[in-house]
């Protein structure tokens, strides 16, 4: 099958060197595009890059026959609409001898997309991973934005969502996919069980994106209140709460940040970490519709996870330490794995590889 995969990513190579660009996100597309290719499918896709590139990073986005990128130079309203009349050139150009286009969350970039599909007689899917409705937002210019979204969204032929709660917003007889990411197979390959030495401190790890959204100001807090000296917390990411962590770890020597990591760096400190935590603030009403994909990522490594109960978490009950991040001395206690049990985690997780995920999706 010939893919148009249209998103905003750039090579994994450079994700951690661009300040604006969500790891988690950029990592879930070109894990797809991957994957597909590794199907057997041929895949072109169009980047369009909203955000600053560093100059010196710019050659890493050269355009090849199957891949354009398409950047936007300037934030004003003019450089927006001569980099979206690119894209939707692009788009027209390359979606005429495609079989299918497939579009990573809503943007205004794409909101032509579905209906472009539809004029050339191209089936079109939409993956969902992060949407916030009107009701999350106070401005009035944001919440048309997302009533802009919310229309788009039910012009897709197909729906895949990360969330169960998104199909509550599909129109009757569209077509929905819940399916909640997936774990790469060298990932996955990545770990191995690793005893623990006796006496150590047991190691705590949060990895994302340091904003409200995904809790880590809950998490300092809790970190706070609980003065147990046999644990350590390892944070990494970028966000909008960096500065409050750093904070965090010059006052206590008990909190590690190590900033945004390369690929390889994330792994090594995954397999370093006896305890993985999610700590989503579930109160948030942006937050019903997505799912935290790192999760997925989480179970393959077979560590212990610790989380807040995010949408969908009854089928992960039997894998997952559920947990009210009121409570700091029950995140905080020290659960790890035995050889067993890291071996049932990685059997459980091994049914959300990448590729039994989008052969689900293609519907073969």
């Amino acid at each position: 099958m010939r893919i148009l995969f249209c998103g905003i990513m750039v090579p994994e190579e450079i994700e951690y060197q661009v300040k604006n660009i969500s790891a988690a996100g950029n990592r879930f597309q070109n894990n797809v595009i991957k994957n597909l290719k590794l199907l057997g499918h041929e895949v072109l896709t169009i980047s369009y890059v909203a955000i600053p590139v560093p100059e010196k990073l710019r050659n890493t986005l050269e355009d090849t026959e199957d891949k354009k990128y398409i950047i936007r130079e300037s934030s004003g309203w003019r450089g927006t609409y001569q980099a979206v009349r690119k894209c939707r050139k692009a788009v027209g150009n390359l979606i005429k001898t495609t079989d299918c286009v497939i579009c990573y969350n809503i943007f205004y970039s794409y909101y032509f997309l579905p209906q472009t599909a539809k004029k050339y007689l191209k089936k079109s899917l939409l993956i969902l991973a992060d949407f916030s409705g009107p009701e999350s937002f106070k401005s009035v210019g944001r919440k048309v934005y997302a009533r802009l979204q919310a229309k788009i969204l039910q012009k897709y032929n197909v729906v895949i969502g990360l969330s169960a709660n998104t199909e509550k917003r599909l129109k009757k007889g569209q077509k929905f996919i819940l399916m909640e990411g997936g774990i790469d197979q060298e990932f996955y390959d990545s770990f191995t069980y690793q005893e623990k030495e006796s006496g150590a401190p047991t190691i705590f790890m949060y990895s994302g994106l340091l904003s409200r959204v995904t809790g880590v100001d809950l998490l300092l807090e809790v970190m706070k209140e609980n003065r147990d000296q046999d644990i350590r917390l390892v944070i990494t990411g970028k966000g909008d709460l960096e500065q409050p962590v750093r904070d965090a770890a010059q006052k206590d020597d008990r909190v590690e940040y190590k900033g945004h990591l390369t690929y390889e760096e994330y792994i090594s400190e995954l397999q370093r970490a006896d305890v993985l935590v999610n700590p989503r603030n579930m109160e948030l009403p942006e937050n019903q519709n997505n799912f935290p994909s790192k999760i997925l990522e989480y179970l393959a490594t077979g560590k212990r996870i610790v989380s807040t109960r995010f949408v969908g978490w009854e089928r992960f009950r039997d894998h997952i330490e559920f947990i009210e991040m009121n409570s700091p001395e029950k995140i905080f206690f020290k659960i790890i794995n035995t050889k067993e049990e890291f071996q049932a985690e990685r059997i459980y997780a091994k049914r959300y590889l990448w590729s039994d995920q989008l052969k689900r999706l293609l519907g073969k």
